[in-house]
Parts: structure tokens; C-alpha cells; sequence
């Protein structure tokens, strides 16, 4: 018996089964390097070979509907001619032209945003395949009750993947935000990711035990430990079930409503965020849009979204965080320059007072979307009262605007605010007198409370939304909106933790905004400690 270990929590719960190690060996066909027309030539001959087949798969899966839009991207193929103009292969510049922009991606501190790494990846692969041996399919032979181990799972792989028969899935690489292990969260399938070393350890037909809830793989487990376990799979398919029922409950607590909302980064996400039992979403990430293209979208584009976003929510809240860029969120087309503190400098709500047309084209799209649906709009990292009085001037502008056109919007659009760094914190009641609700960004705000960068390992410990610090800050915002009389809810991580509930509960907090995956479980814990 083996047993291997890791920090990443991907997806709970236990799986016990046989294993399928994937097999990726393509047939390669090797090539002679010829002149860089030549080679950008066979590149582009791969490129429509890959954009044939994704349009194919588009057809059945939403998984490429991004894959089209990527593909077409004239950011991907600038990159491989400029390495194929260095006098590398169309193979060599699809590898090295993938490493850089995925690095890019991967870099960004946004669930969303660095998910979209996955999808870049996936689609160089597909490229680099065609250009070698073309794409099979290495799943062929997964049986039912399989647990799928892999160097790594990409979105396309979501399309051969039948989630209703493999029992669970190991990879050695990979994060909790990436597509695959979202997916898996959804269906409560147990996964573990970043396992290193799993694919010397383990061997198709291997009898392996998957928990998800502790980050751990046993390998070949004894009797007793395999009977333990599957008495522990039992009890926490009981629990999901349990939780189940919770999610299209209300809850109330003396007589006040406590809302479960939900974090989204997509039109998809929010439609399976209300399919899960979402009270409304609680934060929807509109740079989504901006990071997806090589060029700004227009008012038009970002109006379809938001009202296809708000239509799904069916009356219940949308909440549309503006555009959050700059930090760990570079647009490539917006000329940002490089900054020795990128997370102090140029971002957010700072950008979009800078860049004012850019922004008025935002809040007009927004605004004619709240003509159909429930829709607020929340403005990040706001410091001053001054940025907050200036950004709901331009919002009035903007309805003028709409108003002298004739164009339908909500009158009375809710306004309101994350909090996210110690300086709203400190001024939240001179903000409360001046909007509609708050939202606590505790990811950003630990950090900046903790002077901590919650992406460096070396301060990890230092990283903690328990801190009494974080904890006291958390507890002025929420007195400061009690005293005002507005909303206060929290989307950050702490947020989905079901051991932080019955804190945050006792600190007044009554909107929970969530993952998707939490929905059940934030809603459950509630009714628990409501009983």
C-alpha cells in the first residue's frame, strides 16, 4: 500500500476503483525544417485543420465555444509566426508560443482568467498534434467505475469524457480553479490534482482509493483500509444528498432573509450557478470579456452578455463587478506599462476613472441590460469617496444619455461597492452614506491587511482571513452598513468556507456569495446552524 499526498483541495469526496492511466503517445510524423514560409505555411494549414475540428465540437459541447473565439485570436498566431520568423519550426514556435502565453494567463490571480490558461493549452496542443500526427482520442477503453489518472485534464477533454461512468480522477499537474476540477465540483465527482510523482507510482488496473476531501491517494490500499473507506464513500454520498435539499431553500434568521448568491465569470457560469440554487449572483466578473479579446468589446457585445446573464438569472440579483484590470490583470490592447507594484498601482476602478469613454461604454451596456432584469452594478477597489462619487457621476451621465436617446434602463439601479483594502474599510460609513450596498472582497483584502501576497509561498502563513486583523475589519464594514441601513454581503473566498459560517453569521453578514460548487453546502451549513 502507497499512500500520496498534496495541499490542493480540488473536488470531495471518496472514490474507490480500478485505474486508467491515459495513454497520450501520438503517431508522430517528423518533418524536415524548411524555410519560415514554408513552416508558416504548414502552421496555418494546422491552425484551419484545428479550427475545423473545434467548430465540429462546438456544435455538441459549450466547452469550445471559447476555443473558437481563442483560435481566431490574432494574438495566437502572431505569436508562432514571431517564433517561426526566429527560425524556429511551426512545431517548435506552437511549443514555445503556448508556454508564453499560457505563463501569462496562469499568472493572473482570478479564478476566471487564469482558467482560461487551460483552454490556450488545450488548443496549442491540438495544434501541435496536427502538426505531427494528428489528434486521437485517449480515453478509449475507460470502463465504468474507472478512475481516470492523467499528467493533466484539459477542456477538450470534457468532450470525451463521460463524467456519468469514471468514478474519479488524479492528475499530476493542475490547480482547484481549472476547468476539469470545476466541472468535477459540479457533479461531485472526487478529484485529486497536482499529485507529483502519481504517474510513476501507479499503472492501469491498480486498485486506487481518490479522497478529495483530504488532498490524498492510496495506492493498492490493504483490506482494512479499503473497507474503511468505502464506508467513508457511503456516509459522504449520504451527506451530498443532504446538502442537495438544501439548495433551493430560503433561509431566514429572526426574521430576516440570509441569500446565498453566487460568483460567476461567464453566461454559462450563471446559469448554472441559478440551476444549482443560487439566491442570485453576487459577483459577476466582467473582464471576462476584455481579457477573451485582442480588442476592446463594443457597448453592443457586453449588452448581449449582461442581459443574456440577467435574463438567466430569472428576477433574481446580477450583480456586475465593472471592469477589474491592472494588478495581476494586464490588457494587452489597453497599453498597460510594467509597474514594480502592480497590485498598488494602476487597477480597477482607477483605470476605468482614466479611461472615462471606455468606462461610459460599460455602464451604458449595463444600464440598458437593467431594463430586463434584476441588475446592480458594483464598483472595485474604491479607496476614496471621491472615486466613488465620481464613478456614480459618470453613471448619471450616463443615463442622460440613454434617457435623451430613448433607450429603456432601470431608473433605480442599485450601486454599490467592494471592500477590499484597508482605506474603505476605514471610511466604509462615509461610503455607506453614499451607496446601496457593500461586498467584501476578503481575497484582496487579507492581503492588503496582512501586507501579504497571497500568491508568494514564502508569506503563506501570514496569509490568513482568521487573522483578528482581517476578522475586525470584517467587523467594521458590517457595523458600518448596519448602521446605514445597506446591504453588506461578502464574495470573496472566506465566503465559501464552511468553517468560517457560523462566524461570519454571527457578525450580521446575510449575503453569502459563493462558487458554484458551495451553493449546496453554504446553504445547508445555514440551516444547520438556524435549526
Amino acid at each position: 500500500m502507497r499512500v500520496l499526498e498534496t495541499t490542493v483541495r480540488a473536488s470531495e469526496g471518496i472514490a474507490v476503483g480500478r485505474a486508467f492511466v491515459v495513454d497520450r503517445c501520438t503517431a508522430s510524423t517528423s518533418y524536415e525544417k524548411g524555410a519560415p514560409e514554408v513552416e508558416q505555411n504548414r502552421f496555418e494549414q494546422a491552425l484551419q485543420q484545428s479550427r475545423e475540428q473545434i467548430e465540429t465540437l462546438a456544435a455538441d459541447s459549450e466547452i469550445f465555444a471559447a476555443h473558437l473565439e481563442i483560435v481566431d485570436d490574432p494574438m495566437l498566431s502572431d505569436a508562432v509566426v514571431a517564433h517561426i520568423d526566429e527560425g524556429d519550426s511551426a512545431h517548435d514556435a506552437v511549443l514555445q508560443a503556448s508556454a508564453e502565453l499560457v505563463a501569462m494567463f496562469e499568472a493572473i490571480d482570478d479564478e476566471y482568467l487564469a482558467a482560461r490558461a487551460a483552454d490556450v493549452k488545450d488548443i496549442f496542443a491540438r495544434i501541435a498534434a496536427n502538426l505531427t500526427g494528428g489528434v486521437k482520442n485517449p480515453f478509449e477503453g475507460v470502463a465504468e467505475g474507472d478512475i481516470v489518472v492523467d499528467a493533466e485534464l484539459l477542456p477538450s477533454d470534457m468532450a470525451l469524457l463521460d463524467f456519468n461512468k469514471i468514478r474519479g480522477f488524479v492528475t499530476a499537474e493542475g490547480s482547484a480553479t481549472s476547468h476539469v476540477c470545476i466541472i468535477a465540483r459540479n457533479l461531485s465527482v472526487p478529484a485529486v490534482v497536482g499529485l507529483k510523482g502519481i504517474l510513476s507510482e501507479v499503472k492501469s488496473g491498480d486498485t486506487i482509493i481518490v479522497d478529495g476531501s483530504g488532498g490524498r491517494v492510496v495506492i493498492e490500499p490493504d483490506i482494512a483500509t479499503l473497507d474503511e473507506y468505502k464506508v467513508r464513500e457511503l456516509n459522504h454520498k449520504a451527506l451530498l444528498a443532504e446538502q442537495q435539499q438544501a439548495a433551493g431553500a430560503e433561509i431566514f434568521h429572526n426574521g430576516e432573509r440570509v441569500y446565498v448568491f453566487a460568483n460567476a465569470g461567464s453566461v454559462e457560469d450563471v446559469e448554472r450557478a441559478i440551476a444549482a440554487g443560487a439566491d442570485g449572483i453576487g459577483l459577476f466578473r466582467s473582464e471576462f470579456l476584455y481579457m477573451q479579446s485582442s480588442v476592446e468589446p463594443s457597448e453592443q457585445q457586453q449588452y448581449e452578455a449582461y442581459l443574456s446573464a440577467a435574463r438567466s438569472c430569472k428576477g433574481k440579483p446580477l450583480t456586475i463587478r465593472t471592469l477589474d484590470i491592472g494588478g495581476d490583470k494586464a490588457v494587452p490592447y489597453l497599453g498597460f506599462e510594467r509597474e514594480e507594484n502592480p497590485f498598488l498601482g494602476w487597477r480597477a476602478i482607477r483605470v476605468c476613472l482614466e479611461l472615462r469613454d471606455m468606462f461610459c461604454r460599460q455602464l451604458r451596456a449595463i444600464l440598458r441590460a437593467s431594463a430586463e432584469g434584476n441588475v446592480r452594478v458594483m464598483f472595485p477597489m474604491v479607496v476614496t469617496l471621491e472615486e466613488l462619487e465620481q464613478a456614480k457621476e459618470l453613471l448619471e451621465q450616463c443615463k442622460s444619455e440613454l434617457k435623451s436617446q430613448g433607450v429603456a434602463y432601470d431608473e433605480n439601479i442599485k450601486v454599490g461597492v467592494m471592500i477590499e483594502t484597508p482605506a474603505a474599510v476605514l471610511i466604509a460609513d462615509s461610503l455607506a452614506s453614499h451607496c446601496d450596498f457593500f461586498s467584501i472582497g476578503t481575497n484582496d483584502l487579507v492581503q492588503y491587511v496582512m501586507a501579504a501576497d497571497r500568491a508568494n509561498a514564502k508569506v503563506a502563513n501570514l496569509y490568513n482571513p482568521y487573522s483578528k486583523a482581517v476578522l475586525r475589519a470584517i467587523e467594521m464594514v458590517i457595523a458600518a452598513a448596519d448602521a446605514a441601513d445597506v446591504e453588506c454581503g461578502m464574495c470573496g473566498e472566506l465566503a465559501s468556507d464552511t468553517e468560517a459560517t457560523e462566524l461570519l453569521l454571527g457578525m450580521h453578514l446575510r449575503e453569502y456569495s459563493v462558487n458554484i460548487s458551495s451553493i449546496s453546502k453554504i446553504k445547508y451549513q445555514l440551516n444547520n446552524l438556524l435549526k
